[in-house]
């Protein structure tokens, strides 16, 4: 099992007992994790999304899991659509938001992808951490839902494997 760590968080591949877990993120932050619950947050409608992932991570501390991480992978155009999910909490938010910048060099590492994407209204919690500027916008959605009364955008950014690189070797670079 491969296993990360950043600061006491640390990051696992996902497996099939993972999925209630996945399940409590995805009822957490209903209706913003769109993917999940557009459908309803049946528990089946909730798994058959999970069958769309082409892989998935456990963030978690050592006293409990904190959130997840997805890929959908859409094949020949190599590009992959990343869910990033946490709990609520502040631990949550803010240990997600520290280890992403890791994951994301493992998604690139591990795989041929050439860019990703990523999907959030526009009063989501920021779980990006350092590597939010790296993003860049690609397209807005405005009013794309209503959530808790109010009309909210939706954006979809986008980060290629270039920009990564660039950005993680300058980050390298003055840490060294």
């Amino acid at each position: 099992m491969q296993r990360n760590e950043t600061a006491g968080v640390t990051w696992r591949l996902s497996t099939p007992s993972d999925t209630l877990f996945a399940y409590q993120v995805a009822v957490a932050n209903d209706p913003r994790w769109w993917r999940a619950c557009k459908n309803g947050l049946s528990p089946q409608s909730v798994i058959e999304v999970a069958k769309s992932f082409a892989a998935g991570v456990v963030i978690s501390n050592e006293a409990r899991d904190l959130g997840v991480a997805f890929l959908s992978e859409t094949g020949a155009a190599g590009t992959g659509m990343l869910d990033i999910w946490s709990l609520q909490d502040s631990e949550a938010v803010e240990s997600v938001s520290d280890i992403i910048p890791e994951i994301l060099s493992a998604a690139f590492s591990a795989s041929n992808i050439r860019a990703l994407y990523f999907e959030r209204f526009e009063n989501d919690v920021d779980l990006l951490g350092y590597s939010r500027p790296w993003w860049k916008l690609q397209i807005e959605y405005p009013d794309f839902a209503m959530i808790q009364g109010k009309y909210e955008n939706r954006t979809c950014w986008v980060l290629t494997r270039s920009d990564f690189e660039i950005h993680s070797s300058s980050m390298m670079d003055s840490e060294a």
